[in-house]
């Protein structure tokens, strides 16, 4: 516990000009996309799959509200954000270029997008909706088994389609912009893939910074705090609920066996925090930026 307050320690004294955070050779910052709702505990959880009673954290509220937490990136000179956000019915109303510029970000010098995966709150923000590009100089880093999974008519007509018209929206325009990257590949400067499927059959996590000065994207591994103290519970959007809950279980004890803080998409914002046991489970210890 010594060393993980040291290591917070450091990441609070590595804050440079404009609020961005230095890991390793990199600059960092997280800006918010806005509150996404996911409706009803019980049409996301299944509360039967856990090895507990239903958590509290969920069923006593009628409806799931979660954030997007983007984190957005400077290395060697290029710009890079991890995921877009939902999408918005008016172009001139995008909350992510707007945090984004007021972070001295301006979307036309964002180089790549790199969404975890391909559902409608991570490439829904990739184009307006009058058919431009939010992002025009930006190519987008994607997983080929998520690109080919959410594009394919398959999914059309089933409790898929709304991610998959997301998808097919704002993927085929850029088409020629992706970057497909597999497990263990350095995708952008200072950002390495880490293939955990489960949630989709290619969403990929990411290791950011250099040296031993890392950061761990978990993207939607886990989507909950309650997801730590009851790792097992099924998520019902997952493509396979049983594959994502042992990713999930790799991916905390991944992190609790080390002192790497994690960034989560959907926590409270912002999202940055170190993992550590707890009892049968583990617990989130909310790293301040």
């Amino acid at each position: 516990m010594r060393h993980r307050q040291a290591t917070t320690d450091v990441h609070r004294a590595s804050i440079v000009s404009g609020g961005a955070v230095k890991v390793g050779d990199l600059e960092i910052c997280v800006v918010s996309a806005g509150p996404l709702d996911i409706g009803e505990p019980q049409k996301a959880f299944d509360a039967a799959s856990s090895d507990d009673v239903k958590p509290r954290e969920l069923w006593s509220a009628s409806s799931i509200v979660v954030e997007q937490n983007v984190l957005a990136i400077r290395s060697q000179g290029r710009v890079a954000i991890f995921e877009t956000g939902a999408p918005t019915r008016d172009s001139s109303l995008s909350p992510l270029c707007s945090e984004l510029t007021s972070a001295d970000i301006e979307p036309e010098s964002v180089d790549a997008i790199i969404p975890t995966h391909a559902h409608l709150d991570h490439v829904g923000g990739i184009m307006r909706p009058d058919g431009r590009r939010y992002f025009p100089n930006a190519r987008i880093h994607l997983h080929p088994s998520d690109a080919e999974f959410w594009l394919a008519d398959e999914r059309l007509g089933t409790r898929a389609e709304r991610s998959a018209l997301v998808a097919r929206r704002n993927l085929i325009p850029n088409l020629d912009r992706l970057v497909r990257h597999v497990d263990g590949q350095e995708t952008f400067p200072g950002v390495t893939a880490m293939h955990t499927p489960g949630h989709t059959v290619g969403h990929t996590s990411f290791i950011v910074g250099s040296g031993s000065d890392l950061l761990f994207v978990v993207g939607d591994v886990v989507h909950h705090p309650c997801q730590l103290a009851h790792p097992r519970i099924r998520m019902l959007f997952d493509t396979d609920p049983d594959a994502g809950a042992e990713t999930r279980l790799k991916v905390l004890e991944f992190l609790a066996s080390r002192t790497m803080p994690a960034f989560f998409y959907h926590f409270p914002f912002p999202g940055c925090g170190f993992v550590e046991r707890a009892g049968e489970g583990y617990r989130f210890l909310p790293l301040p930026m």
